[in-house]
C-alpha cells in the first residue's frame, strides 16, 4: 500500500511539473538529444511491437532510431560488446524447449550472470540481494515449498526493479505441416523446440502408418523432407558454448542424442543412451515422482544426508591433471545412479568412430577446467556459472567396470535437486551432450573434435566462447568459417608424427587408461576422412548427420546416419501423427526398423510467414518449424485439408535492454537504460492487452514478468503472488511518464525540452 501511494504521489508531482514547466533539468542546458537505437525484428509480429514501443519511447521524451533486421543481422550487436554503445534496446523473444516444471531458475539466467551468456549477461549487475535470491532459486537451495515462496515473494519485486528485460506477452504458437509428414512436436517448444524431432519425423500413410526410407528398402523413393525457418546459422557451432539461437538448435538436436530425453508432452524424462537410473533423495525435501510405476526409475528416500564417497571426484586439479577428491565427512541432499548397458561403448560416431570412456571423461573435465586460471580453455566469463554449480556439487563416480550388462555407472552426489525425481534423473546422466554446470545443450562433446578446439584456443587462435573471442581469436566453429582451417592444420599437427601435439589426447593422465595409441590414430583418421567429405568438424551420434552447408545462401542439408542403433519406434508413443483431432493419434502399425524414418532433411530460410504457407499449400515445402502467431494464417492453415499443425505455448517476448552507463564507454552517449528506475517504468509504458490482443489478434497472453503465464508456478504455486504483481504494473503511461522524467533529471546535465530529453555530455 505504501509503495503505491508514493508512486501515485510520484506519478502527480511529475505530471505538475511537465505541464507547468514544459521542461526541467538537472542543472545543464540543451545538449545532445537522448538518443535509442532501437533494434527491432522484423520477420514476424516483433515489427509490429517493436514499431509500437518505439511510438511509446518517443512520447515519452525519447529520440529513437529504430534499426529494422532478422535475427542473424541484429545478433552480432546485441550480444556484441555492450559497452561499444551500438544499441539501446531490442525486441527479443524466447522459446521453452521442453514443458516448464519450475521456473524457479528464470531469475538468474534473464537478470544475472549465471546463465553465461556472453559479454551481454556478463554486464548485468544485479543488486546483491537480487544476485543471492536469484542464485538460491538457480540451486535450488531450499528444503521445502515454504522456503521456495518466500524465494519468490523476494525474487519477483527485485526483479521488476531491475528490468533489464521486461516481459510482454506469452504466445498461442501453432507450427503448420503437410498432413503427410509427422515429427514429436514439443507442447512448449513445437517442433523447432522439439528434442525428438529427429527420432520421430516420418512420412504416414493415410492410415497413419510410417513409410520407411530408401535407406531401409523402403519403395517410395528417397524421402526428402523440406523444412524452413525463419533463420539459420546465426552464430557458431561448438558444443562448449556456441549458438544457442533456437535456429541453429533446430538441425544441431536432430544430429544428437542424450543419455535421456524429454518428454515432449509434459516435460519428464525417458532413458535413451542410458537404460535405466536409481535416485535417492534425503527425506523432506519437495520431491515428487509422476509415475511410481516406471520400470526404468527406482526412487527411494534417506533418512539424513547421504554420506559422499571420500574418493569421488569433487573438482579438478588442472596443473597436475587430476581429480581432487570428496574427502571425509563431506554430504549431499541427493544421489543419482545412471546406468549405460553393454553397447554404450561401441555406440556410432558419425565419422566411423565410435563412443569411448574418452568422450565421458574429457566432458567431465571440460566441466571443471574451464574455470581454473592456468588452464588453456580457462574463461573468465564462466566463473559465475561454475561457481553456482560448485556451490551446491558434492561429488561424483565413474565406474567403467560395473559388472555384467553394463559399460558405466555413473554416480552423483548434489544438494541440487530437480522437483521431479525423473529429472533428478536426467540432468545426472554425464553423457557428453549439454552442460552439467546450468548451460545450455549446445551439441556433441566428442573428445577428438574438442582436442583439436582445446589445441586451437591454448595457440590463441579460437575461443569457444564469445566473451574469449577477442580480435584477432576467432569464436570457435566447428562447421564454418575462418575455425575451419585453423582446426585442420590441428588435425595434421595430432597426425604427424614429428609435431609436438602428436597423438594428442585431451587429459592424458585422465583418458590414458582407457585410450591406447591405436585407438587415438583411428579417431583423428576417421575424422580426416570426414572432413575430407564433409568439411566440417561436427561429429555427433544422433539420427542424422551434417551433409552439407551453405552460411551464405543459409540452407544445409541434413542425411539419415543410417548406423543409428535406436528401434525407429522408441519414441513414437509421443507423436501426433494428426494434429488436427481432440486427442493424440500416435503412428499404428510401424514396420520393423532401426534408425531415422527419412533420407535427407533440408533446412532454408523463409523469413515471410506468409510466403512459408503458401509454399506449404503448393507442396514445395513439408514443415515450417518455426512457431506462428498470425491469426489470419492460422486460419488458412486450418482450412486447407493437406494441412495440419501443431500447437505450443513456449514461445515469449520481451523487450531486452542494454544496461551499460549511464554513459557508454566507447561513445559517451548517455545510456537511459542503464537506471532501474527507467527500465522499470518501462513496464507501465507497454500496454501489454494492446499487443495480445490487437498485435497478436488474441492468440496471445499478457505476461509481466520471468515466469510464464502457462506454468505451474503461475497457475498452481503462486498466482496470488503474480496477480499482485500484474495489477502494480498495469498499464500506467502517466506513472511511466512521470518516474522516467525524475529518474532523468537526477542525471547531472540533462533537460527536457519541448518534449524531448537532452543531456550534456560529461
Amino acid at each position: 500500500m505504501a509503495k503505491k501511494l508514493i508512486m501515485s504521489i510520484v506519478a502527480l508531482i511529475g505530471i505538475i511539473a511537465l505541464v507547468l514547466t514544459g521542461c526541467g533539468g538537472g542543472g545543464g542546458a540543451a545538449g545532445d538529444l537522448v538518443t535509442v537505437k532501437f533494434l527491432i525484428r522484423n520477420n514476424d509480429l516483433r515489427l509490429e511491437i517493436g514499431n509500437y514501443v518505439m511510438n511509446q519511447l518517443d512520447d515519452l521524451g525519447f529520440t529513437v532510431t529504430p534499426q529494422y533486421g532478422v535475427g542473424s543481422q541484429l545478433a552480432p550487436i546485441w550480444q556484441g560488446d555492450p559497452n561499444l554503445g551500438l544499441w539501446n534496446a531490442y525486441t527479443g523473444a524466447w522459446i521453452n524447449t521442453a514443458v516448464p516444471l519450475d521456473e524457479g531458475s528464470n531469475f538468474g539466467f534473464f537478470f544475472t550472470p549465471l546463465a553465461g551468456m556472453g559479454p551481454l549477461w556478463d554486464a548485468y549487475t544485479p543488486t546483491q540481494p537480487f544476485l543471492d535470491v536469484a542464485t538460491l532459486l538457480w540451486n535450488n537451495d531450499f528444503t521445502n515449498m515454504s522456503q521456495r515462496q518466500v524465494l519468490f515473494q523476494t525474487a519477483l519485486p527485485l526483479s521488476m526493479e531491475d528490468s533489464v528485460r521486461i516481459f510482454v506477452d506469452d504466445r498461442a504458437s501453432y507450427t503448420p505441416l503437410r498432413r503427410s509428414v509427422a515429427a514429436a512436436a514439443d507442447a512448449y517448444g513445437g517442433i523447432e523446440g522439439s528434442m525428438l524431432w529427429g527420432s520421430t519425423l516420418h512420412f504416414k500413410y493415410g492410415n497413419l502408418t510410417p513409410i520407411l526410407p530408401a535407406w531401409d528398402s523402403g519403395t517410395n523413393g528417397t524421402l526428402t523432407v523440406r523444412i524452413a525457418l525463419e533463420d539459420l546459422l546465426v552464430q557458431p557451432w561448438n558444443p562448449v558454448a556456441g549458438s544457442n539461437w533456437a535456429f541453429d538448435q533446430f538441425p544441431i538436436r536432430g544430429t544428437c542424442e542424450q543419455g535421456m530425453e524429454y518428454d515432449t508432452r509434459d516435460g519428464l524424462a525417458w532413458p535413451n543412451v542410458a537404460s535405466k537410473a536409481d535416485v535417492v533423495y534425503q527425506a523432506g525435501l519437495p520431491i515428487g515422482q509422476a509415475n511410481t510405476s516406471l520400470p526404468w526409475l527406482t526412487v527411494s528416500t534417506s533418512p539424513g544426508a547421504i554420506a559422499v564417497p571420500p574418493t569421488a571426484w569433487a573438482d579438478w586439479n588442472t596443473g597436475n591433471g587430476t581429480w581432487a577428491t570428496a574427502g571425509p565427512g563431506v554430504t549431499a541432499k541427493t544421489k543419482a545412479v545412471v546406468y549405460y548397458p553393454t553397447g554404450t561403448f561401441g555406440r556410432p560416431l558419425h565419422d566411423g568412430s565410435t563412443l569411448d570412456e574418452a568422450d565421458f571423461l574429457v566432458f567431465a573435465a571440460m566441466q571443471f577446467d574451464r574455470a581454473k586460471v592456468g588452464s588453456p580453455i580457462y574463461d573468465v566469463s564462466y566463473l559465475t556459472q561454475f561457481n553456482a554449480f560448485k556451490s551446491h556439487f558434492k561429488g561424483v563416480e565413474f565406474n567403467f567396470a560395473p559388472g555384467p550388462g553394463y559399460d558405466l555407472i555413473v554416480t552423483t552426489y548434489d544438494d541440487f535437486y530437480a522437483l521431479n525425481a525423473e529429472l533428478i534423473a536426467r540432468g545426472n546422466t554425464w553423457f557428453p551432450t549439454g552442460s552439467m554446470t546450468g548451460g545450455p545443450n549446445l551439441g556433441p562433446w566428442t573428445w577428438h573434435s574438442l582436442a583439436l578446439g582445446i589445441l586451437a584456443e591454448r595457440d590463441l587462435q579460437l575461443a569457444f566462447s564469445q566473451d574469449k573471442a577477442v580480435e584477432p581469436i576467432e569464436w570457435l566453429s566447428f562447421i564454418s568459417g575462418p575455425s575451419l582451417a585453423i582446426l585442420d592444420g590441428h588435425l595434421t599437427d595430432v597426425q604427424n608424427v614429428a609435431d609436438p601435439d602428436y597423438r594428442f589426447l585431451p587429459y592424458a593422465n585422465l583418458t590414458g587408461a582407457y585410450i591406447n595409441s591405436a585407438e587415438i590414430d583411428a579417431r583423428y583418421a576417421n575424422l580426416d576422412a570426414w572432413y575430407t567429405a564433409r568439411t566440417n568438424f561436427w561429429v555427433a551420434s544422433g539420427p542424422y548427420y551434417l551433409y552439407s552447408k551453405d552460411t551464405t545462401a543459409k540452407v544445409m542439408e541434413l542425411r539419415a546416419f543410417t548406423a543409428y542403433p535406436n528401434d525407429g519406434d522408441k519414441f513414437f508413443f509421443v507423436v501426433d501423427s494428426d494434429g488436427k483431432t481432440a486427442g493424440q493419434q500416435v503412428p499404428v502399425s510401424p514396420p520393423v526398423h532401426n534408425g531415422p524414418w527419412v533420407d535427407v532433411v533440408t533446412i532454408k530460410v523463409i523469413t515471410d510467414e506468409a510466403a512459408a504457407v503458401s509454399q506449404l499449400a503448393s507442396n514445395t515445402l513439408d514443415i515450417y518449424a518455426a512457431g506462428m502467431t498470425d491469426p489470419d494464417l492460422f486460419d488458412d492453415v486450418a482450412a486447407n485439408a493437406n494441412l495440419h499443425y501443431y500447437l505450443s505455448a513456449g514461445l515469449f517476448d520481451e523487450i531486452t535492454f542494454n544496461p551499460v552507463g549511464p554513459f557508454f564507454p566507447a561513445t559517451g552517449k548517455l545510456n537511459p537504460f542503464s537506471i532501474p528506475a527507467v527500465r522499470e517504468a518501462m513496464n507501465w509504458a507497454i500496454e501489454r492487452s494492446y499487443i495480445a490482443g490487437e498485435i497478436y489478434g488474441g492468440m496471445a497472453y499478457e505476461r509481466y514478468t520471468c515466469i510464464g503465464t502457462q506454468t505451474t508456478d503461475y497457475i498452481t504455486n503462486y498466482p496470488a503472488l503474480l496477480a499482485a504483481t500484474e495489477a502494480a504494473y498495469a498499464y500506467n503511461f502517466a506513472l511511466a511518464n512521470s518516474t522516467i522524467y525524475a529518474a532523468m533529471m537526477a542525471i547531472n546535465g540533462t533537460s527536457y525540452v519541448d518534449g524531448k530529453y537532452y543531456y550534456d555530455a560529461p
